[in-house]
C-alpha cells in the first residue's frame, strides 16, 4: 500500500466523521499559518469518495476555506512586512517567489494554486503581500485556481470512487505539469500580443 492510500485511510478513520465541519478549518489553517502537507486534497477526496452527491459542497468549501486562509496570511504579510518573513521564511527561495511575482504578476499566483505539492504556494502568498499586489485580484486568483484544483478532484472522486488514489498517483503529476505548461504557454502568448513601445526618435 502506497504511503497516499495510508494517509488515505487514517484520514477516513480519524476526521470522515466530522465531514464538512472538519474540512472547512482545515482548508482555512492549511493555506495560512500551518502546513497539512497536502491533507487537505486527501480529505476532500475522502469526502466525495464517501458521499459523491455533496462533492459540489465540499469543492466550495475547501475552496472558501482556503482563499479565507491565504487571504488572512496575505494581510499579515502586509501589514507587517519584513518583520514578519525574516525569521519564517528561507531568504533563497522567497528571492526567487518574489520575482516571478513581480515578473508574472495574477499568473504566478494562479499556477501556485492548482499545481500540487512540493510547489511552495505559501510563499507565492508571501510574495505577493510583500509586493502589495491588488488584493481584490489576488482573492479572484486563488478563488479561480483553488476551484480548479478542487473541483477536479472533487469530480474524480465523486465519479471514479476508490480509483482517484491510483489515478493520482499514476498520472496526477502529469496533469499537474501539462496545467502548469498552459499557464506558462497563456503567459508567453499575451506578453507577444502586447504592442511594442514605440522607438525614441
Amino acid at each position: 500500500m502506497s504511503w497516499l492510500s495510508k494517509l488515505a485511510d487514517w484520514m477516513q478513520q480519524v476526521f470522515l466523521p466530522w465531514g464538512v465541519w472538519g474540512l472547512a478549518p482545515a482548508a482555512f489553517f492549511d493555506s495560512s499559518f500551518l502546513s497539512l502537507a497536502g491533507g487537505v486534497d486527501v480529505w476532500l477526496i475522502s469526502l466525495c469518495v464517501h458521499n459523491s452527491a455533496q462533492a459540489p459542497l465540499y469543492v466550495a468549501v475547501a475552496t472558501l476555506g482556503s482563499v479565507a486562509g491565504a487571504s488572512v496570511l496575505y494581510l499579515t504579510v502586509r501589514k507587517l512586512g519584513d518583520v514578519f518573513v525574516q525569521q519564517r521564511v528561507p531568504s533563497g527561495r522567497l528571492a526567487y517567489v518574489r520575482q516571478r511575482v513581480e515578473r508574472f504578476g495574477s499568473w504566478a499566483l494562479f499556477a501556485a494554486c492548482v499545481t500540487p505539492p512540493p510547489t511552495p504556494f505559501k510563499l507565492f502568498i508571501i510574495a505577493a503581500g510583500l509586493l502589495q499586489h491588488s488584493f481584490q485580484k489576488f482573492v479572484l486568483v486563488l478563488f479561480a485556481g483553488r476551484a480548479l484544483r478542487y473541483g477536479i478532484e472533487g469530480w474524480l472522486a465523486a465519479r471514479y470512487g476508490t480509483q482517484t488514489w491510483q489515478w493520482l498517483l499514476r498520472i496526477g503529476p502529469w496533469v499537474a505539469a501539462a496545467m502548469l505548461l498552459a499557464v506558462v504557454v497563456t503567459i508567453l502568448a499575451l506578453k507577444l500580443r502586447r504592442p511594442s513601445p514605440p522607438a525614441a526618435r
